[in-house]
C-alpha cells in the first residue's frame, strides 16, 4: 500500500470516528431514558400560572382543551386561561369566550405564525394584567387535551427546580390509532420524549421544547415574547440554553396532541419544519 492510500485511509477513519463521537451521546441518552426517569417531589405550594393558547380556526377543538383544563387536579383560582385568536375566519374567538377564556384577536396577513400571535398576546397580557403577576406561563395548542394531573405535575417540577427552569412535558397522541400517518407521528414524539428528553434530564443536561405543553418562568417573558420564526420552540430552547436557563422534562405531566392523518397536511407540516 503506497503512502497516498495510507494517508487517505487514516483521514477517512478519522472522519468516521469524529462522526461517531458526535452522535454517541444520543445513544447514551436513549439507553438512560429507557430505564430511568427523574421524578419531581410533590409540593403543597401552588403557584399562579397563565395558560396561553394560540388558535387559528380552531373552533371545533378549542372547547375540549378548555374543558380539560377546568377538569384538572389543580386550584382554578391559580389559573388564568388566555387565548389569542389570530387570522381566524371561524368562531374561534366566540367559542373561547363562551368557554370562559380571556380572548384577544389578532389579524395580520403578513404575520401568520404562532410566534407572532404569542408576541401580541404577551403584549396584551402585560397591558391588562401584568406579565409578572404570574409565576409562569404554560403554552398549549388549541387541539391539545390535558391529563388531569398535568398542571399538578408541572407545578411540582417548577417548584422543585426553584422556579427558574423551563419545563416540558410528555407529548402523547389523541389519535394514535387513526391510521399509519398518525401512528408514526405518535411514535416520533414518544421517541423524542422517552429516548432523548428523559435521558437528558436524568443526566442533568438541558433538553429541548417540542412545540407545545411547556412552561416558562415569568422572567422569560419579562420583555415580551421574542420568538417568531417558523420553529419558535427550537428558537426558545437555543436562547434559554445560551442564557444558562435549564430546559428539563417532566415525564409525569402529559398532554394529548392531535396528529395529522392525511398526506397533504403531513407534507405541509414537514416542509414548514424543514424550512
Amino acid at each position: 500500500m503506497n503512502l497516498y492510500a495510507i494517508v487517505t485511509n487514516r483521514i477517512i477513519l478519522g472522519l468516521y470516528l469524529v462522526s461517531l463521537a458526535l452522535v454517541l451521546h444520543f445513544f447514551v441518552f436513549a439507553v438512560v431514558g429507557l430505564f430511568k426517569r427523574r421524578v419531581f417531589p410533590p409540593t403543597d405550594e401552588k403557584l399562579r400560572y397563565a395558560i396561553v393558547i394560540g388558535a387559528r380556526n380552531e373552533a371545533a377543538v378549542l372547547p375540549n382543551l378548555i374543558r380539560s383544563i377546568r377538569a384538572s387536579d389543580y386550584p382554578m383560582d391559580k389559573i388564568h386561561i388566555f387565548v389569542v385568536a389570530h387570522n381566524c375566519t371561524d368562531r374561534t374567538a366566540e367559542v373561547a369566550r363562551e368557554a370562559g377564556a380571556t380572548v384577544y384577536e389578532y389579524d395580520n396577513s403578513d404575520e401568520r405564525t404562532k410566534g407572532y400571535a404569542m408576541r401580541d398576546l404577551c403584549a396584551q397580557i402585560e397591558k391588562d394584567h401584568d406579565l409578572q403577576s404570574f409565576d409562569g406561563f404554560i403554552t398549549l395548542d388549541a387541539d391539545n387535551v390535558l391529563d388531569k394531573r398535568f398542571l399538578e405535575k408541572m407545578n411540582d417540577a417548577f417548584v422543585a427546580t426553584g422556579r427558574k427552569a423551563v419545563i416540558t412535558s410528555f407529548r402523547n397522541s389523541k389519535n394514535f390509532g387513526a391510521n399509519v400517518i398518525s401512528a408514526m407521528y405518535g411514535l416520533y414524539f414518544v421517541q423524542g420524549c422517552r429516548m432523548e428528553c428523559r435521558g437528558r434530564t436524568v443526566l442533568g443536561c438541558s433538553t429541548r421544547v417540542q412545540g407545545t405543553g411547556y412552561l416558562v418562568p415569568a422572567s422569560t417573558v419579562k420583555d415580551g415574547w421574542n420568538y417568531v420564526t417558523l420553529t419558535e420552540d427550537w428558537e426558545l430552547t437555543a436562547d434559554q440554553v445560551l442564557e444558562g436557563t435549564p430546559v428539563l422534562y417532566c415525564d409525569e405531566a402529559m398532554t394529548y396532541d392531535e396528529q395529522p392523518t392525511g398526506l397533504r397536511i403531513m407534507w405541509r407540516q414537514r416542509l414548514r419544519w424543514a424550512k
